[in-house]
C-alpha cells in the first residue's frame, strides 16, 4: 500500500500517457515519475490506499453514529437529580 494516487499526464494532445504518483504532505503534494514497468505495482498499491481511506471514513461515520446513540441512552436513562440549596427543612 502506497499513501497516495496515480496521476495520468499528456504534454501533447496526440503524446504518449506519463504516469506519476501522486502524494500528499502537509502544504501540497509531490509528484514522483512512475516508469511503465513500474506502473502495474503502484496501481495495486495506490489502490489499496484508495479503499484503506474509503474503509477509515466509512469507520469513523459509523463509529459517530455509535457515540451519538450512546449518549441519547445515556442521557435518558439517567437519573435527575435535584439540587437544594441553603437550609431547607
Amino acid at each position: 500500500m502506497v499513501a497516495g494516487s496515480l496521476v495520468e499526464r499528456r504534454f501533447r494532445p496526440d503524446g504518449a500517457a506519463a504516469y506519476y504518483l501522486s502524494i500528499p504532505t502537509k502544504r501540497n503534494s509531490w509528484h514522483r515519475y512512475i516508469r511503465k514497468d513500474e506502473l502495474e505495482y503502484f496501481r495495486v498499491r495506490a489502490e489499496a490506499w484508495r479503499e484503506f481511506v474509503h474503509a477509515m471514513a466509512q469507520w469513523v461515520l459509523v463509529n459517530k453514529a455509535i457515540e451519538k446513540e450512546l449518549r441519547s441512552l445515556g442521557r435518558e436513562r439517567c437519573e435527575k437529580i435535584t439540587i437544594k440549596r441553603g437550609r431547607g427543612k
